[in-house]
Order: C-alpha cells, then sequence, then structure tokens
C-alpha cells in the first residue's frame, strides 16, 4: 500500500531520492516542498513530488515516480492542492527532458500544456540535454 508522507523526518530522504530523478543539481532549499509516495510495509520511496521556486504567483514541481500505483487521481489531486489552494498559485510550471514521452504524456494527461523547450538545460549523465516546460494555470486545473 502506498502511503503520503509530508513530514520532516522524511524531507532530506525524499529530497536524495528525487533530486538525482528529476536532474536536480542544487541543494535542498528551506523553502523546498515535498509530497513522498511511501511502500507502507517497507518504507521505501515510490514516488515524490519537489515544490521549489514559489514566488507568489508561480511554484516549480519536480516529479519522479517508480510505481505508477503512485499516479492515483487522490494522489494528483495533492499536488494541485497545494499549489492552488495552499499556496494560492496562479500556475505551476515543471520541465523534464524534451521527448522523454513517458513524463510528457503525464503531464499533459493531468492538465500541462507544453510551453516550449529550453536548450541544453539539464545535465543528464554529464551531457546537457534540451528541456520541456509544460505550465498550467489555476483557472485551466480540472483538479481543484
Amino acid at each position: 500500500m502506498i502511503m503520503v508522507r509530508v513530514d520532516n523526518n522524511i524531507r532530506e530522504r525524499a529530497y536524495n531520492w528525487i533530486a538525482p530523478k528529476a536532474h536536480i543539481l542544487r541543494n535542498m532549499q528551506d523553502d523546498d516542498r515535498h509530497i513522498a509516495f511511501v511502500d507502507s510495509d517497507t518504507d521505501e520511496i515510490k514516488g515524490c513530488l519537489l515544490f521549489s521556486d514559489y514566488d507568489g504567483n508561480n511554484i516549480f514541481v519536480h516529479l519522479a515516480l517508480d510505481d505508477p500505483k503512485v499516479c492515483k487521481k487522490g494522489n494528483i489531486t495533492l499536488m494541485f492542492d497545494y499549489a492552488f489552494n495552499q499556496c494560492k498559485c496562479n500556475r505551476m510550471t515543471a520541465t523534464c527532458v524534451n521527448g522523454y514521452n513517458r513524463v510528457e504524456r503525464l503531464l499533459a494527461g493531468v492538465g500541462f500544456k507544453k510551453e516550449g523547450v529550453v536548450r541544453e538545460s539539464v545535465n543528464v549523465k554529464g551531457k546537457w540535454v534540451d528541456a520541456a516546460v509544460y505550465g498550467i494555470l489555476k483557472g485551466e486545473c480540472r483538479w481543484v
């Protein structure tokens, strides 16, 4: 069974789990927030959402999933509820490796729109590759 954790006891472990998977090169920041999806039997992280760079209007979301069971309606709603209702954002931004179809389909499937490509901006195994930029506005979101 997958359990949702947002407590500070898993904060650093969640960041260390998601950072390499989401190609995050910077250190964890004090204002980073996470939603970790953990196997209740093994305490193993199966997925994570990291929210960063909140500026009052926009928040960035980074996501990584190792288990498709994490992609449940309630868990998707948590992501949008946090950004749009709790943080009062007007938009969310997500990036991924351009052409990584699995993530691009997931983002588009929950309502994000592809807004462009930033060339050679993501470091994957020592090579700079293009990033796709996705965004969603609160008024477009069907989840909250």
